[in-house]
């Protein structure tokens, strides 16, 4: 007898349902982070940043020899924001500000060089990074444990007070941020096709291609984009314990991890004039020692550099310094859960204060909220095992491990950018508590529901 209610094919429906989501995302977070840039207070780094937005216009013309790339400003601020603020200002119709402008701002930090309108379109990159950043935490969720925990973590990361700041700054922090999220989706794409046997060409080229300059693009936004490296390092030491797994697969996944590194180290170096820029005839004399370096010796003088900045800053600002493992301890714990976690307080925070009940109260809750999400994700990750499928859900685990390791350790002082980096992680975790924890009490709820007696 034919079924008199026929369930629809929903097949030709699957390919837009599985775009339903980013796009959702897309436009949700453009809309957010965007709206209304101009109420946004101007910030003091966005000056420096826009008084050397004229590299975009040297980078883009082919000028990789000026004498400008050997200057302080050269490999004082990272390049890639000043790429793409002076792009911004190009498209924008907007003349860029000229070497007088950095020389004037390193002079006295207060300077302002263009109007608000100038500077709303020079946040503009930062709102789109902003937006890949979501995207791609919704793809992180959607592979860890599936689309909902997707969706619930790029709004969580959206809301956080200190990432919803930084993407409508202009400076390098989300840019920074956004790429080293989706250095981390093609890699977990890519460590999740391998164990599970879908394929092994396209997940290696995307390992070593995409991750790898998405990587470099990372580090040239900013030098702890290289955090991204040692979770896809991580993730490879993962898959080597993992029992049940073809380790070929394992071993692939190490050996495109390190190939995936030298091509982000490539895509750093070519993207970066001061290490490898040779000025033809007369240059000022105090450019001559860095002209007359090699190109290791540039690498190492742009990293000695951002350790003698962070050394420099802790002794000028020493009611924010963090010298001791326990102050940086105690502080990622209060300040990144409570002011900076999704709890905290919004449009302003007061660094010189080291622990504020006003401030960090939110860590009563988003703490243990994170570490619930966690228990349910090491859970998820075992249950993923057990049916033979790469448990991407401990990957997770391993990311937000990673992340609160290095930012703990290497954290200088107690401001706001430097804690951007374990919000992520703490989005992911807070998405997986609500979702796992809602499907553990629904069958609960569903019994409950049904035995009651309509008044």
């Amino acid at each position: 007898m034919p079924n008199p209610h026929p369930l629809p094919n929903l097949r030709p429906n699957s390919r837009s349902k599985k775009w339903a989501g980013p796009i959702a995302v897309t436009l949700l977070t453009l809309t957010f982070l965007g709206w209304d840039l101009p109420v946004e207070l101007h910030f003091v780094d966005e000056s420096a940043y826009l008084s050397q937005s004229y590299f975009a216009d040297l980078w883009l013309t082919g000028r990789w020899n000026d004498s400008a790339w050997l200057t302080y400003a050269g490999y004082d601020l990272p390049p890639l924001p000043k790429y793409t603020i002076g792009i911004a200002l190009r498209l924008g119709g907007y003349r860029r500000p000229g070497p007088s402008a950095m020389v004037a701002w390193y002079r006295d930090t207060s300077s302002r060089f263009v109007s608000d309108e100038v500077l709303v379109m020079a946040r503009r990159p930062s709102v789109a990074f902003g937006t890949l950043g979501c995207l791609s935490i919704y793809a992180i969720g959607t592979m860890a444990v599936g689309r909902r925990v997707g969706l619930l973590s790029a709004y969580l990361l959206m809301l956080n007070p200190l990432y919803c700041l930084h993407a409508r700054r202009a400076m390098s922090d989300v840019p920074a941020e956004s790429l080293i999220l989706a250095n981390l989706a093609v890699g977990l794409w890519a460590w999740k096709r391998l164990l599970a046997h879908e394929g092994t060409l396209r997940p290696l080229l995307g390992l070593i291609f995409g991750s790898g300059i998405l990587g470099g693009l990372a580090t040239l936004s900013k030098l702890n984009g290289s955090l991204s490296g040692f979770v896809l390092v991580g993730w490879a030491l993962l898959a080597i314990f993992l029992p049940g797994f073809r380790w070929r697969a394992k071993w692939s996944f190490l050996s495109a991890t390190c190939l995936s590194g030298v091509v982000s180290f490539a895509t750093f170096a070519a993207l970066n004039p001061f290490l490898f820029a040779h000025p033809q005839g007369i240059i000022d004399s105090r450019l001559a020692p860095i002209a007359s370096m090699g190109f290791l010796d540039r690498v190492k003088v742009v990293a000695d550099h951002r350790v003698s900045v962070s050394n420099l800053a802790q002794s000028s600002f020493p009611a924010d310094a963090l010298s001791t493992p326990l102050e940086k301890l105690s502080t990622v714990l209060v300040q990144g859960f409570g002011r900076f976690g999704h709890f905290g307080t919004r449009g302003w925070t007061d660094s010189t204060i080291r622990f504020d009940w006003e401030q960090d109260r939110g860590a009563l809750i988003w703490l243990p909220w994170v570490v619930t999400g966690f228990w349910f994700a090491l859970a998820r990750g075992r249950a993923q095992l057990l049916a033979g499928q790469p448990p991407t859900a401990w990957a997770v685990v391993v990311q937000a491990g990673i992340s609160l390791v290095i930012v703990t350790a290497f954290i200088p002082l107690a401001w706001d950018r430097y804690f951007l980096s374990i919000q992520p992680s703490m989005a992911l975790a807070g998405a997986i508590a609500v979702v796992l924890g809602f499907d553990r009490v629904r069958p609960w709820l569903g019994r409950r529901f049904a035995t009651e007696t309509p008044p």
